[in-house]
């Protein structure tokens, strides 16, 4: 059997792959990925379209950096994810803090963006420094709570913050004082971090990582139960909200629709802003396989990105498909989307 056809009458990006569930049996992906750019107050389809990107994109090196754009291969998602990738900007010159905020129809989240501090000693006692003024800082958890306490000579001894291992700040004992340390950027604007050796909760806005808190704890035991009667697959105490890469607080209770009201507060320079999602139908996807008949599996719009300083917000809506005869059954995919096509002079996407 040759390699599937795409017929994609849409402009947006499609893309397939071939994966398993949690007891292995084969699944076809489809996701489609739709870039607006925003002007004027309203999402316009991009001309140039955002590619997908399976194996994602982290901010620095892999494996010690957050992720700007998560690894965009899994198959399913139980609710959507809204990310913004961005700054918090204040308002003006001089300012040492400033208050972001995002809605998107029922998710919404704050956080206190706070300028470059540090702790030091002075006749004993650890304080920290008044926060210096700033335009704009990223919203990156490298700025929030956490990282890692290796100030202890006996490396056993070294800890981390289970949720958030690139941040900054972290300490297990206040007894670790270290002098310049950093203190987080972005904090909870009602548990600052006020002493050296407290646990506040890391406030973050991007994508969180597999092997994070609370995240990691939905991915299942892997004992030596899991080791001698299971593996490869998936332990069966797994859960599909591992999936849902979204930070605490910006997962919806369920599936947006897509044309929910946005509001920013304090990600550009000019202090609000707000817009609506553009409204666009889900597509359609209709898989013909050979020896059966044609299936059209839900298709769910699972991740909101928000980018303000690129103007750009971009829509993923996600399918996936079990396979009685697996992948080689799987002869055309054909996508469309009420309201909008192809351009002429594009091609149909390809895995």
């Amino acid at each position: 059997m040759g390699h599937p056809t795409v017929e994609n009458e849409t402009p947006f990006i499609c893309e397939f792959m071939g994966c398993a569930d949690e007891e292995g049996r084969p699944l076809l992906l489809l996701l489609i990925k739709a870039t607006y750019l925003l002007s004027d107050g309203r999402l316009m389809l991009a001309a140039e379209q955002e590619p997908v990107k399976w194996a994602g994109e982290p901010w620095g090196k892999p494996g010690e950096s957050s992720d700007k754009y998560e690894p965009e291969c899994a198959f399913f998602k139980p609710a959507t994810d809204v990310v913004l990738i961005g700054h918090g900007y204040t308002q003006r010159k001089g300012d040492t803090e400033t208050l972001v905020a995002l809605q998107v129809g029922p998710v919404k989240k704050a956080l206190r963006v706070v300028g470059e501090r540090t702790w030091f000693r002075s006749l004993g006692r650890v304080g920290m420094t008044q926060p210096l003024p700033f335009e704009k800082l990223p919203l990156t958890w490298e700025r929030a709570f956490g990282g890692w306490d290796k100030s202890d000579a006996d490396t056993k001894k070294h800890g981390f913050e289970p949720r958030n291992p690139v941040g900054v700040g972290f300490r297990a004992s206040p007894r670790n004082f270290e002098e310049g340390l950093m203190l987080p950027n972005l904090e909870d604007p009602a548990q600052p971090l006020r002493e050296l050796g407290q646990r506040v909760t890391p406030m973050g806005v991007g994508f969180t990582s597999p092997h994070w808190q609370p995240r990691a704890a939905f991915a299942g035991t892997y004992d030596k139960a899991w080791e001698t009667a299971r593996k490869p697959l998936l332990p069966t105490d797994f859960d599909r909200r591992f999936f849902n890469a979204g930070a605490p607080g910006l997962v919806a209770p369920g599936y947006l629709r897509g044309d929910e009201a946005v509001m920013l507060v304090n990600v550009t320079p000019q202090g609000r802003l707000g817009f609506s999602l553009p409204a666009q139908p889900t597509p359609v996807v209709t898989v013909e396989q050979t020896g059966a008949e044609d299936a059209r599996p839900d298709v769910r719009l699972d991740t909101v990105i928000l980018e303000p300083d690129a103007k750009r917000v971009v829509l993923m809506w996600r399918a996936h498909l079990a396979l009685e005869d697996g992948f080689h059954s799987v002869r055309t995919m054909r996508i469309t989307a009420q309201g909008v096509s192809r351009p002429p002079e594009s091609r149909a996407g390809a895995a």
